[in-house]
C-alpha cells in the first residue's frame, strides 16, 4: 500500500488526465470504508435517503442540517462502541441502532 504522503500529493494522479493525488486518495480512502465498516455504508445510504428529500423540497435546509449533524454524531459514536467491544452480538446490536437512529427524523 502507498504511504500517506504518496497518496495525497499535488501532482497529477496516475491514470488520471487532471485530478491529483490529494483528490484521488481521499476518494480511495473513502470507498475503503464503505466496503470495511458497516457503520459507513448504513450512514451513506440514509444520508442519500435524506438529501433526495431535501432536493425534491420535501425537507427544509434547516432540517437537512440538523439531520446531518445528529447523523455523523450517532455514526461516530457507534463506531467508538464498535472499537470498544469484540463481542459479536454485542457489534450487531449497535449497528442494528445505529440503523434504526439514522433512518428517523
Amino acid at each position: 500500500m502507498p504511504r500517506d504522503r504518496s497518496i495525497y500529493c499535488e501532482r497529477i494522479a496516475p491514470g488520471e488526465k487532471e485530478k491529483t493525488c490529494r483528490e484521488t486518495g481521499a476518494r480511495m480512502v473513502f470507498e475503503k470504508k464503505l466496503q470495511d465498516e458497516a457503520t459507513w455504508k448504513f450512514y451513506k445510504r440514509a444520508y442519500k435517503k435524506y438529501y433526495a428529500r431535501y432536493m425534491k423540497g420535501n425537507m427544509s435546509q434547516a432540517e437537512f442540517k440538523a439531520w446531518g449533524e445528529r447523523a455523523a454524531a450517532e455514526r461516530d459514536a457507534a463506531i467508538e462502541r464498535l472499537r470498544e467491544t469484540a463481542d459479536a452480538a454485542l457489534s450487531a446490536s449497535i449497528i442494528q441502532q445505529l440503523k434504526e437512529g439514522l433512518n428517523r427524523l
